[in-house]
């Protein structure tokens, strides 16, 4: 199904946000700029947007803008959690002590966990929790979010994970296109990236 657009002037009159607010914005990376589609119109060239993310995302802006500040802003849209490090001391007071060691196994990690790690980590907590996958499934998609981490950017994705016929697979969803739809196909899980990031920020701060 195709995603409803919303032309720029449509969007302000909605928001009553100005033109400089708007791009002062995209300038920060708080709306990314893959939101920004040129169309051609009847007059030339007009800019839409994906109308259910960019009322959402400016809602958002303005609810928190006078709360923190711009580059914050960006911080906390983007699927970033910047190039931190934590201890792994500090991250026992969140996650057991178990699940760490597990993860460790998997993972060789002393006692500073990088950006990737830390992701990973992530992803290994919630497919340990779920019990329905083996270890051997799990260890390979952590050793993938670890590798492949580095390359998120921006974009929307959700990473699914399917099983049919006993066979396990997984794919990620980018912005919401979705090309192995399988109604045969058992799903185990879908991991939100944008709001797994979240739940890591508000953990490390």
């Amino acid at each position: 199904m195709l995603e409803e657009l919303i032309s720029k002037k449509e969007l302000l009159e909605l928001t009553g946000i100005s033109y400089g607010q708007l791009y002062r914005w995209k300038r920060k990376d708080i709306i990314p700029e893959e939101w920004f589609i040129k169309k051609s119109v009847s007059t030339g060239q007009e800019t839409f947007f994906p109308r259910e993310k960019i009322i959402d995302r400016i809602n958002k802006i303005l609810e928190l803008k006078d709360e923190v500040s711009l580059d914050d802003l960006a911080y906390k849209f983007s699927n970033s959690i910047k190039d931190i490090k934590i201890t792994r001391k500090y991250l026992t007071n969140n996650i057991s002590e178990e699940i760490i060691l597990r993860f460790e196994e998997i993972i060789e990690v002393k006692d500073v966990y990088e950006e990737n790690n830390i992701f990973a980590l992530f992803i290994y907590k919630r497919l340990i929790n779920l019990g329905s996958l083996s270890l051997p499934e799990i260890k390979e998609i952590t050793l993938l979010a670890n590798k492949d981490y580095k390359d998120l950017d921006n974009k929307e994705y959700e990473l699914v994970i399917k099983r049919k016929f006993g066979v396990l697979y997984y794919y990620l969803i980018v912005d919401k296109v979705n090309i192995f739809e399988d109604n045969q196909a058992i799903e185990v899980d879908r991991i939100n990236i944008s709001k797994l990031i979240e739940e890591i920020k508000k953990i490390i701060g």
